[in-house]
């Protein structure tokens, strides 16, 4: 996972108040930081950094698209790529992150069943716009390395994040799945509760990761219900690519973000505290995810040819290294 940058600090941690820097700085080392984690302050720098991957294996062209490091130093095949991540601060707003998001149990909806986040920089502008910059740079350098305009500025005030929680499956690869790979009840024993998986050939993607920093620095997992509006937290994203067409029927790129990870730095009710402040110091070509965390206990043009076709097979990596708002349409 890569840090979004100030132009003072790797870390953009001069752009926050002092109570959540301390926060922001108490979990990483800046020391320690690789070449890849540095997310870029230019078009140029990004061009260096970064690159557009085409995913063989997704059905929908307009879909397919990665953004990817260019160069990442892990004892993986050569012809490995991994998408990029960045992380997000911000407050939540609404969220809606359990085991099926807000998913309510009709089948015939479970195409638009999404896990969704909602976040603002709640009033700190200056930090906020600085993560907005670096978003749209993301987005600008896959128009660019795409030749596809982009529709509009895509990320703007609040970021709105999602992911999907069913994906559907043909059914020739619905009988090899075992049941234990598409059935969250598996999976999950405590979604029994709650609604049960959708009819027919669906495969649940899986819980997003959420966890919790702990006032003496440890990270423990935690469940959604403990979340709420008003948490400062901490967010893994990936850049969802999607070409579209406008009225004119020509081409046009929407850039959206999709959470893998949520740590919560401080919950809302310390946040409301003033004391509270002092007081956290604390052959096919495999698609690798790399994770920040694990539970404690004149800017030239990008390259003008056309991004190369890779056939990745996805798959999630850890490393030890370590809203009223209309809400767009899951995709």
């Amino acid at each position: 996972m890569s840090f979004l940058p100030s132009s003072n600090h790797v870390l953009a941690a001069d752009l926050w108040p002092s109570h959540i820097s301390r926060i922001i700085e108490s979990h990483v080392h800046v020391g320690d930081l690789l070449e890849w984690q540095h997310f870029p302050s230019s078009l140029s720098q990004f061009v260096q950094w970064g690159a557009v991957s085409q995913d063989c294996t997704v059905d929908k062209k307009s879909r397919s698209f990665l953004l990817v490091y260019k160069t990442i130093p892990y004892n993986e095949p050569s012809s490995a790529v991994y998408p990029i991540s960045v992380r997000i601060y911000g407050y939540l707003q609404h969220f809606s992150l359990g085991d099926v998001g807000n998913w309510e149990g009709d089948s015939s909806r479970a195409q638009y069943a999404a896990q969704t986040i909602n976040l603002t920089g709640n009033g700190l502008d200056v930090a906020w716009k600085n993560q907005l910059d670096r978003l749209n740079l993301a987005a600008t350098f896959a128009s660019r390395a795409l030749k596809i305009p982009l529709a509009q500025t895509q990320f703007r005030r609040q970021l709105y994040m999602q992911r999907k929680v069913f994906d559907k499956i043909s059914p020739p690869s619905s009988q090899q799945l075992s049941p234990s790979s598409t059935d969250p009840l598996q999976v999950n024993p405590h979604m029994r509760d709650g609604p049960h998986m959708p009819t027919g050939p669906w495969k649940w993607n899986g819980p997003i990761e959420i966890l919790d920093l702990q006032k003496d620095g440890t990270i423990i997992p935690i469940h959604e219900i403990l979340l709420a509006s008003g948490d400062l937290v901490e967010v893994d994203a990936e850049f969802d690519l999607v070409i579209g067409r406008g009225h004119t029927g020509s081409k046009h790129l929407r850039v959206f973000l999709s959470c893998k990870q949520v740590l919560r730095l401080q919950p809302a009710s310390d946040n409301e505290s003033p004391t509270a402040h002092s007081m956290n110091t604390g052959s096919p070509t495999p698609v690798k995810r790399v994770r920040a965390f694990k539970a404690t206990t004149d800017d030239p043009l990008p390259p003008t040819s056309p991004p190369s076709c890779t056939n990745p097979k996805k798959s999630l990596k850890h490393n030890n290294h370590h809203a009223t708002v209309q809400a767009p349409k899951p995709r």
